[in-house]
C-alpha cells in the first residue's frame, strides 16, 4: 500500500521532469548571476600615486584660499591709541590694524553723513574682525557734537509736514539710515544696500500722539494711523475692506481685514466705536451677479445661486427666503442680513 502511494506520488510525466530541470537551472543561474556580473565588470582600483596627486591638488586649493583670505585680515601688530571713529582718517584706521578695504569702507560711510554714536557701533561693520573690534572698543572716544536726527543732512530733504511719514519709511526694515528723497521716492542709503554694516539703527522716530476713539465707518487714513500698530498700509486695507462691505455693523468686523494680526486688533479695539452712519445694502431682486459677488460675505458661488433662485421663483419675496439656498447656513445668514434688502 505504501509503495503504491509513494510510486504514484513521485511519478512525474516527461513534461514535468523537463520543467523541474529548467527550474533548477534557473535557480542556479540567478544565484550565481551577480558574481558573474561583477567578475566581468571589474574596475581597476586607483593606485596610491593617483590618490596622492588628488590630495596634493586639494591642499593646493586650500593654500590659495588661505592666501586670498589673508588679504582682508589686519596686520598682526597694530598700534592701539584713543581715537574718535567719526574723525579718524583712513591711515589712522590702518594704524589700528584695520585692513585697507575696511578702512576705505568706513571713510565712505563717514563721507556720506554716517556717524558712530557709541563704541558698540563698531560691531556693526561687517568686515571688521570680532577680535579686533573687541580690542578697539575700549579706546573709542566720541566727541559730543549734539548730532540728532534733525541735524541729519538727509533728514532736511524731507518736508517738515511729512517727517512722521519719513520716519516710518525709515523703519521699514528697522535698520535703514539716512534715507533720502530721489524723484519723490525714498531709497535706502547705498551703504545699507551693499550691506557694509550689520545694522544701522540711527533713525529717529517720532512718537505717535495718544490715540483717541474713532468712528470705524467715518475715519479717514489719518484717523486709522493714529491708532497703535496701524500704518499707511493697514489703514488703506481696512478702508478698502469697509468700502467693499458697505460699512461695518460691529467693531469685531475690523479683525476680519486681511493680514491684520490679532495682537494689533486687540490693541486698537478699545479705541473703535460705531457712529450713526448707515450701511450700504444690496437689493436681492435687482443687483446683478457681479455686484453680489464683489461683496466679501457673498462671493461668486452664492451670487450665482441667488440669481438662479430669483429667476426660477420670480424673485425673492422676503429676505428670509435666502435661507432656502444650500450655501446659506445660520452663520452666513447672520452676517449678510445686514447688507441685503428687498425693494418693492
Amino acid at each position: 500500500m505504501w509503495r503504491t502511494f509513494i510510486r504514484e506520488y513521485l511519478r512525474f510525466s516527461r513534461k514535468e521532469r523537463q520543467g523541474i530541470v529548467l527550474l533548477v537551472l534557473a535557480m542556479l543561474l540567478t544565484s550565481y548571476f551577480p558574481d558573474l556580473l561583477f567578475y566581468f565588470q571589474r574596475r581597476p582600483v586607483a593606485g596610491s600615486d593617483d590618490l596622492q596627486a588628488a590630495v596634493q591638488a586639494f591642499e593646493a586649493q586650500l593654500v590659495v584660499k588661505t592666501i586670498d583670505s589673508a588679504e582682508d585680515k589686519p596686520p598682526g601688530k597694530a598700534a592701539l591709541f584713543y581715537f574718535d571713529p567719526n574723525t579718524l582718517s583712513i591711515e589712522g584706521w590702518q594704524q589700528l590694524g584695520v585692513s585697507e578695504r575696511t578702512a576705505g569702507t568706513i571713510g565712505k560711510y563717514i563721507a556720506k553723513g554716517g556717524r558712530f554714536r557709541t563704541a558698540a557701533d563698531l560691531a556693526k561693520i561687517y568686515s571688521l574682525p570680532p577680535v579686533l573690534c573687541a580690542q578697539l572698543m575700549p579706546y573709542v572716544r566720541i566727541a559730543a557734537t549734539g548730532f540728532s536726527g534733525r541735524d541729519d543732512p538727509h533728514h532736511r530733504h524731507a518736508d517738515p509736514d511729512q517727517r512722521g511719514d519719513f520716519a516710518e519709511r525709515q523703519s521699514w526694515r528697522g535698520r535703514a539710515y539716512g534715507d533720502h528723497q530721489r524723484g519723490g521716492r525714498y531709497e535706502a542709503d547705498s551703504f545699507q544696500k551693499n550691506h557694509y554694516f550689520r545694522d544701522s539703527s540711527f533713525a529717529r522716530y517720532r512718537k505717535k500722539a495718544q490715540p483717541v476713539a474713532i468712528d470705524i465707518n467715518a475715519a479717514d487714513s489719518a484717523g486709522w494711523q493714529s491708532l497703535p500698530g496701524i500704518g499707511p498700509g493697514f489703514a488703506r486695507r481696512i478702508m478698502a475692506f469697509r468700502d467693499r462691505l458697505g460699512g461695518f455693523y460691529a467693531v469685531e468686523q475690523v479683525a476680519e481685514c486681511y493680514g491684520l494680526p490679532d495682537s494689533v486688533f486687540q490693541k486698537i479695539q478699545p479705541f473703535l466705536q460705531i457712529g450713526n452712519s448707515s450701511l450700504k445694502k444690496l437689493d436681492l431682486n435687482s443687483s446683478d451677479e457681479k455686484s453680489l459677488a464683489d461683496h466679501p460675505y457673498i462671493r461668486y458661488k452664492l451670487a450665482r445661486l441667488i440669481v438662479q433662485y430669483r429667476s426660477s421663483h420670480a424673485g425673492f419675496k422676503a429676505v428670509q427666503d435666502l435661507r432656502q439656498l444650500p450655501l446659506v447656513d445660520e452663520i452666513i445668514y447672520r452676517k449678510i442680513e445686514h447688507y441685503i434688502e428687498i425693494k418693492y
